[in-house]
């Protein structure tokens, strides 16, 4: 009997430039069958939303919603069973709260100007670079 062995880790990185979050996990096993992706939203259940192919230990989470604290957890699977999960990881959605302790106040500017420098064409920079 083929047992599924090995441990998974699972490290929570972020893409930078998108609102996606891509999961990255330890691949130990050798010989799974693929990864069951787990999800909870707060204190909610646990959902299974997605599965990837064997040696696949990446998994971006495009449905984010905002205002929530998710939670993932991964394991491997085969035909013999299930490894147990990872450990967890959290991340908040929260937008980012605009500052409570602004306050209003009048600034004096003294502004200085001297002459305009006058205007310099095109036509005038050729004939000074070719020296006329």
């Amino acid at each position: 009997m083929k047992r599924l062995i090995g441990v998974l880790s699972l490290l929570l990185t972020m893409s930078v430039y998108a609102a996606d979050l891509r999961l990255t996990w330890q691949d130990n096993s050798e010989n799974e069958d693929g990864f069951e992706i787990w999800r909870r939203v707060n204190d909610g259940e646990w959902s299974l939303i997605a599965a990837t192919n064997a040696d696949n230990a990446t998994y971006v989470d495009s449905s984010l919603p905002i205002g929530a604290i998710l939670s993932y957890r991964v394991r491997a699977w085969n035909q013999f069973g299930e490894s147990d999960y990872t450990n967890i990881v959290s991340i908040g959605t929260f937008p980012p709260q605009s500052p409570s302790n602004l306050k209003k106040s009048a600034v004096e500017v003294e502004s200085r100007v001297g002459p305009v420098p006058p205007r310099v064409g095109v036509s005038d920079n050729l004939r000074t670079y070719r020296g006329s």
